[in-house]
């Protein structure tokens, strides 16, 4: 049996609190509660119920989260608001947790009352939480008024049965005058990490929040309260984008450059692009890769291979290539020692001779207007985030030159007649401008630098000193990339206009330890907010 510290924050939380206490009191050996400094009853029933009650100045909730949890006696955490309680099946779920400890975390269902009636539909439900945890593997993560408990790569997490029940708003005026406050603070939040908000984006993402919460989450299904939920979550999203634009309008010098299109820019004798293709060993997926850019429409541009110490076979896949093609192509080679994908990136840039950088792997196939689509949207002060779909052992195996020269591994019809399972993700293979745009303005997936298919301008990278080679495999691109934000780079949404597609392999080198030690190294560039590395790319300059 493990013993658990059941963590609260408050302020001015009398009518709630002893709710929440009553509720955790079976399950925790410790009940610890940091205040805001409350002007009401809170610290008086807090002690009257045994409670532990620290003080402390509240600087966001997630800040606030992640305090209180370090003053937890044990390591196993059971994470409330004062405004949430356990019910008795949930309960019940959590004694057993407690009794035969499985997992590094474990998931509740939030079910809300709204207005005094439990919501089972709308957006809000089911919402689903972790909030028992292992705080060695987990932390409070995300922006101060959207935190979450963020698990380390690798940690397990287990779903209970039950309802952390929630009592959110008591009256619809209450809901109003949270949409007002949280919607200024959001707004701020998405200005800082660089969020922009056109028209467009803001009548897509208030359209698409009613029409998910109310149709697609069954709000209908609640009556007047889900309809009245599902509308307030639009304007929510309407309010918070509109004053995102009064914020840059307030503040127009920090408007990023608009898009170049580098194929109208004088280059002199570089090419346009440099393509930096990272194999290792993989010399039948490389092939595939290259004849994909074989095709491209935009010839302009040099090929880089990052070679990792690959054996024979790729050197004759890339000698019998270099002999077909009018591609300049660069072989950069350094021994093999382990996984150094990193070094050999680093190496790669100090060779490229153009000033823009597309990077991807030699797994990933491109659509023939790859290049021409990411030189395109060039644009200073950004670098692109592409998009690619993941394809399954059989179809990868089943790609030919002719299927790629024809464009079939980019459409659906191909894909599941060879054996690829449906997939809302197959949108990204969109050829149409105006979808392609649309679903690039309303994902809500945020850019990140990910190494299957992404560029940016090569004296930002050479800025931040390029790729730190303490990273190993998982997310060691990512961190360049929040590198690179760090210095002032925003990242732009192409994924639904420069797409490749990803064959399947097997990857012996993806371990836990790399992964928990990329995760130590990105949490600390995000803390720190760091742009240089000191393992870059400076130690092979001559």
């Amino acid at each position: 049996m493990v013993k658990i510290s059941a963590v609260i924050i408050t302020l001015n939380e009398e009518k709630n609190i002893e709710r929440c206490i009553r509720s955790i009191q079976r399950v925790a050996d410790e009940i610890l509660v940091v205040d805001s400094f409350s002007t009401d009853k809170t610290e008086e029933i807090c002690k009257r119920l045994g409670a532990r009650f620290v003080q402390h100045k509240f600087e966001g909730f997630r800040d606030q989260k992640n305090y209180a949890v370090s003053l937890a006696t044990y390591d196993y955490i059971l994470a409330l608001d004062a405004d949430e309680a356990l019910s008795y099946e949930l309960e019940q779920e959590v004694l057993k947790a407690k009794n035969n400890w499985q997992y590094d975390g474990y998931k509740f269902i939030r079910l809300n009352n709204y207005c005094g009636k439990w919501i089972l539909h709308t957006d809000w439900y089911p919402e689903k939480r972790i909030r028992l945890y292992d705080r060695r593997k987990a932390k409070w993560d995300g922006a101060n008024i959207h935190e979450v408990v963020k698990m380390t790569p690798g940690a397990s997490v287990h779903s209970l049965k039950g309802h952390l029940l929630h009592w959110r708003y008591k009256t619809y005026e209450e809901h109003i005058d949270e949409i007002n406050k949280y919607s200024t603070i959001s707004a701020h939040e998405y200005y800082k990490a660089g969020v922009r908000a056109s028209s467009i984006k803001i009548v897509l993402h208030t359209l698409w929040r009613f029409f998910h919460s109310y149709f697609i989450r069954r709000g209908f299904m609640s009556g007047f309260n889900g309809l009245l939920i599902s509308f307030l979550l639009s304007e929510h999203c309407f309010v918070k984008y509109a004053k995102l634009r009064k914020l840059y309008k307030q503040n127009r010098k920090k408007q990023p450059y608009p898009y170049i299109d580098i194929r109208n820019t004088p280059t002199g004798n570089k090419p346009l692009a440099s393509v930096i293709v990272t194999t290792y060993n993989q010399p039948e997926w490389l092939r595939k890769t290259l004849w994909g850019y074989e095709l491209q429409t935009e010839k302009n541009f040099e090929l880089i291979i990052a070679d990792d110490g690959s054996g024979e076979e790729t050197q004759k896949v890339l000698n019998e290539f270099k002999e077909s093609t009018s591609l300049n192509v660069i072989h950069v080679w350094h021994p093999d020692n382990g996984f150094q994908k990193c070094q050999i990136l680093n190496k790669a840039i100090l060779q490229s001779n153009s000033d823009y950088l597309i990077f991807t792997d030699g797994d990933c196939v491109p659509r023939n207007d790859f290049v021409e689509v990411h030189l395109q949207k060039a644009q200073r002060g950004c670098f692109l985030s592409g998009g690619y779909l993941k394809l399954n052992k059989k179809v990868s195996d089943s790609i030919t030159f002719e299927d790629i020269k024809q464009g079939k591994p980019f459409t659906m019809s191909w894909l599941m007649s060879m054996g690829q399972p449906f997939s809302y993700k197959f949108m990204k293979l969109t050829q149409r401008p105006f979808l392609q745009k649309l679903m690039n303005t309303i994902t809500t997936t945020k850019p990140t630098w990910n190494g299957h298919n992404v560029s940016g301008w090569k004296d930002d990278i050479i800025a931040v000193n390029g790729y730190n080679e303490d990273m190993q495999y998982g997310g060691l691109d990512r961190e360049l990339g929040e590198r690179l934000m760090n210095y002032g780079v925003k990242g732009k949404q192409i994924r639904y206009s420069a797409v490749c597609v990803h064959l399947d392999h097997p990857r012996p080198y993806r371990t836990k330890s790399t992964w928990e030690k990329n995760y130590r190294i990105r949490k600390e560039v995000k803390r720190k907010k760091l742009k240089w590395t000191t393992n870059g790319i400076d130690k092979h300059l001559s």
